[in-house]
């Protein structure tokens, strides 16, 4: 992709955007459930037809899904990318609900596996810990764990980019104003925002923070002007190149860069919605008890990390495929040729 290949930050998720969440949720509070679903079906169906990128970049994805399954021996399946968008059109009933507190923990969102015992290690250990999330899944539907009970609500603070922060909190707002948050808005981690995420680990906090997408651009050049007017090329992005789905992908470091500095655990957090129960399956995973960055071979010890947080997503990606809400060319890579241009639409 040459023309199309642009940033994640740079291609709107229209479903998703802030207008599209206002107009449903009009739907939803005077229409409720079953008026909103009845609703969603034309709209999803009209993205679907006029969203031509986000639907060859489903089919190229979910294609993908399907060769790897082969390899690996799963159950042979063939995907739909229109439920593919339709996964992402019901999550956002998902996100409705959580951001107002009524996705209920053993309800609507389970624990599957030991991943209760492993959420909650937190409070029988000294300090806290990194949760590593993605956009494989709802996320917001995490925030029915703590609701569990005022005894036993981690407290978590999500880090967001600057650029998307404020876009998140109009519309958090818009969906329920008694709705709160711990946000952390930052471009970079800095000495002040260390600090402040050293003191949140140190008191047994949980840092969250989305590892498969990548630092978000600055729109200026590529260089930068000197005091004395020379020119000097800006550092590139703290990227990682790995191997997903069969394929090359970018992944960011910052969050392995951030664990290394605060040497704390790091765990991942996923929470899917499980199609033939209609349930949010909640898996936790540990993933590193620390992260240890050496001052030589430094590039390649965050490789081995960024892959094996690859190896999992791809894990469960192949198990939910329409939980992947990445609508981007997720595969693409500063080496992207033009054999790799997404060519699906007939």
């Amino acid at each position: 992709m040459t023309e199309n290949n642009n940033h994640w930050s740079e291609s709107s998720e229209k479903v998703g955007g802030y207008y599209g969440i206002r107009l449903m949720l009009l739907f939803y509070d005077y229409g409720g459930k079953v008026i909103f679903r009845i609703f969603l079906y034309p709209v999803i169906f009209f993205y679907y037809l006029f969203s031509k990128k986000q639907r060859n970049i489903s089919k190229d994805f979910l294609s993908q899904v399907e060769i790897i399954r082969e390899k690996y021996n799963l159950p042979k399946e063939h995907y739909s990318s229109y439920r593919h968008f339709m996964a992402f059109g019901t999550m956002l009933i998902d996100k409705i609900n959580a951001w107002r507190g009524s996705l209920r923990l053993y309800q609507d969102a389970i624990f599957m596996e030991d991943s209760e015992e492993r959420f909650f290690s937190y409070e029988n250990e000294p300090r806290g810990k990194i949760l590593l999330c993605s956009h494989l899944g709802n996320i917001d539907a995490l925030r029915a764990v703590g609701l569990v009970s005022e005894k036993r609500a981690p407290t978590v603070y999500s880090v967001f980019f600057t650029k998307n922060a404020q876009n998140f909190n109009n519309i958090l707002k818009a969906v329920s104003k008694s709705a709160e948050l711990n946000i952390i808005a930052t471009d970079t981690i800095g000495p002040d925002t260390a600090i402040r995420l050293s003191e949140i680990i140190d008191s047994k906090g949980m840092i969250a923070i989305v590892g498969d997408r990548t630092p978000v651009r600055d729109k200026s050049c590529n260089s930068e002007s000197t005091t004395d007017n020379s020119t000097r090329v800006k550092e590139p992005e703290r990227v990682c190149e790995v191997d997903f789905m069969g394929r090359k992908a970018n992944l960011p470091q910052g969050a392995f860069i951030l664990a290394a500095l605060l040497k704390c655990k790091v765990q991942c957090l996923f929470a899917l919605k499980n199609e033939k129960t209609g349930k949010i399956d909640i898996y936790c995973k540990d993933l590193f008890d620390e992260v240890r960055l050496p001052r030589k071979n430094k590039e390649e010890a965050l490789k081995t990390y960024v892959q094996k947080y690859a190896q999992l997503l791809e894990y469960y990606a192949l198990r939910y495929p329409y939980q992947w809400f990445n609508f981007f060319d997720f595969f693409s890579t500063k080496e992207t040729t033009d054999k790799d241009k997404i060519k699906i639409d007939r």
